[in-house]
């Protein structure tokens, strides 16, 4: 049946044939430019674009072959196989009549591809591939004692991710020896030590990128288990074309209208409005999710002829734990189906130990990082792969020590495809037995016997080889074994012998279980058979593989450590709750004789509500109170009546429990009541003099984060995560520097606290500093006539208004045409229609170009409402630069009321510095203020004393 989908993607590729039809370039698939490695003893397929029923002839190494295009312009012929050869030679394409284009420099060898995100995308002049192996190279070659290596890598140029497979890319090869991918050069190093060919590399990887992103459609289709089923679902319905997509786009396309319907009521009577949905069907969380980068990362290389494939990754997977395996099928069988090779080899790498502290990982580990390494040694049970473990390689997100690690992936190629005896493997577990208090674990790759040895003698400066230890058995600390109460006890090493290792727990005295390094080893002395590659981690009990799937125990029972109340069921689903605002934390200092309300979040951190009977159990300075938390609250609030100045801490406790069992619990001691400032400083230094000593009690809270600028508010939290003990997250501490200097000019009286909530910009180097509508709420940008534009693009993502709805519809209606033009145009023709690098789809926020309230979103929404005793805003030269300060009056009274409203109501006092003339030439004066306020004229932008008098005779 020829659907109207099928008809529309058929009227595209016409069009697009037309189009090819009328262009006269000469194109080559993206491998093929100049310098180009070609591989060696197999059929070499070669590729490109011309107009429709084109003869084509390509020559090099003395063939000649011929091919026509057909009617898309697509053609391919394939060289029969060549001969390695470093001499560089031509390769010339010719259209019959047209077009000639000639290759330069192109060398025949041996060609593998390099996969994975950040950590095969490094450079090799960032870590020690360029500090120390290459260096090293270089002087083995002055000294005559080798030639220089020929290593050449090749990428895609022009896009990063794509919704569909596309084929028209730009590639580019070069030899820049520190800007190859560093993992790849240490790998490619080895095999062109061995085999003395040149060794082509083409680089398929970028940061911040999961394992689903490198797998095409093709490797989820063929899953069997539900897992990968899933991901499938919303591939296939990113798909045009395919019924499951009509389902879902038109079911999602009604919702959206019935939102916009019931919102209307909702304003009506008072309530809330409500977002529309805010993900959409698919594989379109954003543009690295399953299937874009391999789009356009890979895809146009395929099918480049390449023995295999090498792959590091998992920083972005660390949280899915054992389900690695699953992805490295799919990930493996999609590459193998669409390149045609059913044994293509692909070894990959276990992942290494990130953030390892020393000893303190030693303990059993059945976490999602310790189950991502179980799923990748698992994965071994694919035909013709291998792992490379890098237990023993610590560092940061990006670790220096890559060399090590692409060596170990080479010597399953040396092996396994050049014949070379080499080990490729480190010890395995295979088995184990139990002799009374003894348990003896059998490891596999184990011949000659086992040795301890450690990386972190040779990391700093050299290439983390690994160092034995001679009878260094006793300081290995990472195996534990357990007993029938299946309490885990660390273990010591009684023998080594041979491929066996005995360990035993003065604690345990019948062993039922032994793990080892599931925590991670990073440079800690551990495990080696002869050929220096680390021992795998493991953990068994009962002879049996121990999985978080199996475990009883949750969390697991580990001696002397005392269960995490954290860990497990719901109060680890609900970790990263924002249960109270930032304001309510420890130490806090609350605004005296004034209601104070105290709230915070009723929802997870991934924006789903709670399923069953929620509840909200507040606890402050003898108030109880429970607060029934309904369908579709988001946010619970309590007004705490007024209290009295007091240096006497109190602590506030709030639990979050669903059917009757705690999820979620906030307590912050040491909260005293005093006079509460809301400080909005520019990021330039005030020159404030130093403070008189006071006894009394002088707190801030300032921002921690790196960023003070966002698009959408942050309603719980200053910084972008909500997880309360952030290392980003703003706290309450004892005020210095220029806060401390305000603060005390605040304080009326030692007994009185005072708290100074300090939220000071950020200016970056290259940009300017945050101007006034930035620091103004979006729903109050109407108050200044001159930002009614801003006003309505906010809006416009902001539900309850005319402008929402209409922009809401303009977006339902970019996503129909979406997929009615855009994506059936590249599907047909294999390329981007507009060329965007990363892709695009439409979005909520695509008409929004202003930066309004970007300031206010992130340093004060999570403020409001608020109690304060007085708001002082100090202004900046950015605020004025570009007008002279004519706008600065609206703008000043517009940020004013709206600090005012959501800080509390009109009678806030609002204290602001207005420059004088000789700063801002045409300066307004704000003529609007509801309430108090007050205004010092500066004529020196970092004149802080002036300020602090100013602000000392205001607080009276």
């Amino acid at each position: 049946m020829f659907t109207k989908s099928r008809f529309r993607i058929a009227t595209i590729l016409l069009s697009a044939l037309c189009i090819i039809g009328s262009a006269r370039a000469l194109e080559l698939g993206a491998p093929f430019t100049d310098n180009a490695v070609l591989q060696r003893d197999m059929a070499v397929p070669v590729w490109g674009w011309s107009k429709p029923a084109t003869a084509l002839t390509v020559e090099f190494a003395g063939q000649k072959g011929y091919t026509t295009s057909g009617n898309d312009g697509k053609w391919m012929l394939q060289l029969n196989a060549l001969k390695a050869s470093a001499t560089p030679a031509d390769m010339t394409v010719s259209e019959n009549g047209g077009e000639t284009r000639t290759l330069k420099n192109i060398l025949v060898g041996e060609v593998w591809m390099a996969s994975g995100q950040s950590n095969m995308q490094w450079l090799a002049s960032k870590c020690d591939v360029g500090a120390v192996l290459q260096k090293q190279i270089a002087e083995r070659v002055a000294a005559g004692k080798e030639k220089p290596p020929v290593i050449r890598e090749a990428k895609v140029m022009d896009f990063f991710a794509s919704l569909q497979p596309i084929e028209r890319a730009t590639g580019e090869w070069h030899d820049d020896g520190g800007n190859i991918s560093a993992v790849a050069y240490a790998f490619a190093y080895q095999l062109h030590r061995e085999l003395g060919v040149p060794i082509g590399i083409l680089n398929c990887s970028f940061s911040q990128t999961a394992i689903q992103a490198w797998t095409p459609r093709e490797g989820f289709a063929g899953g069997k288990d539900d897992y990968t089923k899933a991901i499938y679902q919303k591939v296939i319905e990113s798909d045009p074309s395919t019924p499951e997509h009509k389902a879902v786009w038109e079911k999602f396309y009604q919702e959206v209208e019935t939102t916009l319907v019931a919102n209307k009521e909702r304003v009506a009577r008072g309530a809330a409005a409500q977002e529309i949905p805010t993900k959409v069907p698919g594989i379109l969380n954003d543009n690295r999710d399953a299937t874009w980068l391999f789009n356009a990362r890979i895809n146009p290389m395929i099918p480049y002829a390449i023995r295999g494939c090498i792959w590091n990754q998992g920083y972005a997977n660390m949280g899915e734990g054992i389900v690695y395996y699953n992805n490295l099928h799919s990930m493996i069988r999609g590459w193998r189906a669409l390149w045609g090779r059913p044994e293509l080899p692909v070894y990959f790498h276990q992942f290494y130990c990130p953030g390892q502290n020393g000893e303190s990982k030693n303990n059993p580990d059945i976490g999602s990082t310790a189950e991502m390494r179980m799923g990748t040694w698992l994965a071994r049970d694919i035909p013709h792969t291998g792992m490379a473990c890098q237990i023993d390689i610590e560092g940061a997100i990006h670790y220096t020590n890559k060399t090590l690690p692409g060596q170990r992936l080479a010597l399953h190629a040396l092996k396994n495809h050049y014949g070379k005896e080499v080990a490729t493997d480190g010890p395995m577990f295979k088995s184990y037995e139990v002799k009374g208090g003894e348990l003896t674990v059998t490891l596999d790759h184990a011949a000659g016997g086992i040795v301890v040895a450690e990386t972190g003698t040779n990391s700093k400066t050299g290439l983390a080889i690994p160092t034995v230890i001679p009878n260094g058995a006793e300081k290995v600390k990472l195996f534990n074994v357990a007993g029938e109460d299946r309490v885990w006890h660390p273990a010591r090493i009684v023998k080594i012998d041979g491929n066996k290792v005995t360990v035993s727990s003065p604690a345990v005295k019948t062993p039922r279980g032994v793990s080892y390094a599931t925590g991670g080893v990073g440079s800690q002395p551990n495990l080696y058979n002869q050929a220096m590659l680390p021992t795998t981690p493991f953990i068994q009990y009962d002879n049996k593989l121990v999985t978080r799937e199996t475990w009883p125990d949750d969390p697991m029972k580990i001696a002397g450590v005392v269960p995490d109340p954290n860990a497990g069921g719901l109060m680890e689903e609900y970790r990263k709750m924002p249960l109270c605002s930032t304001q309510f934390r420890k130490n806090a200092v609350l605004q005296a004789d004034a209601p104070v309300i105290i709230w915070g979040s009723t929802i997870h951190d991934w924006g789903y509500e709670a399923k069953g009977k929620a509840e909200i159990q507040f606890s402050f300075a003898g108030v109880e109170k429970t607060i029934p938390v309904t369908p579709g609250m988001r946010e619970w609030r309590f007004m705490l009546p007024p209290m009295k100045a007091s240096r006497e801490p109190k602590t506030l406790k709030v639990t979050f429990t669903i059917d009757g069992k705690l999820a979620r619990e906030h307590i912050a001691e040491g909260i005293v009541f005093g006079d509460v400032w809301y400080v909005a400083a520019p990021a330039l230094a005030m020159k404030f003099s130093a403070p008189e000593k006071t006894a009394g009690i002088v707190r801030m809270m300032t921002r921690k984060a790196k960023g003070s600028s966002h698009d959408r508010p942050r309603r719980f939290s200053v910084a972008t995560s909500t997880t309360p003990e952030n290392r980003f997250a703003s706290y309450w501490e004892d005020a210095t520097g220029a806060a401390a200097a305000l603060a005390a000019r605040l304080a009326p009286s030692p007994d009185r606290p005072v708290g100074l909530i300090f939220m000071q910009s950020n200016k970056e180097k290259a940009t300017p500093d945050a101007k006034l509508k930035e620091w103004i709420a979006a729903d109050c940008l109407n108050l200044a006539p001159g930002l009614m534009d801003d006003y309505k693009q906010l809006a416009g993502i902001r539900p309850g208004n005319e402008h929402y709805d209409a922009n809401v519809r303009r977006y339902v209606s970019d996503w129909k045409k979406f997929w009615s033009d855009y994506v059936p145009e590249m599907i047909a023709t294999k390329r981007v229609p507009d060329g965007a690098a990363w892709g695009k789809y439409p979005t909520l926020a695509g008409g929004v170009t202003t930066n309004a309230s970007q300031t206010w979103n992130v340093l004060a929404e999570s403020f409001t409402p608020g109690a304060f005793k007085g708001i002082l805003f100090l202004s900046s030269p950015d605020m004025v630069a570009e007008d002279g300060g004519a706008l600065f009056g609206e703008q000043m009274s517009a940020l004013a009321n709206c600090m005012k409203k959501r800080f509390g109501g009109e009678d806030t006092p609002f204290h602001y510095t207005i420059p004088a003339a000789s700063l801002a030439p045409k300066i307004t004066k704000p003529s609007a203020i509801k309430g108090r306020s007050s205004a010092l004229e500066i004529t020196d932008w970092q004149d802080g004393a002036a300020i602090a008098n100013w602000v000392c005779n205001a607080a009276k």
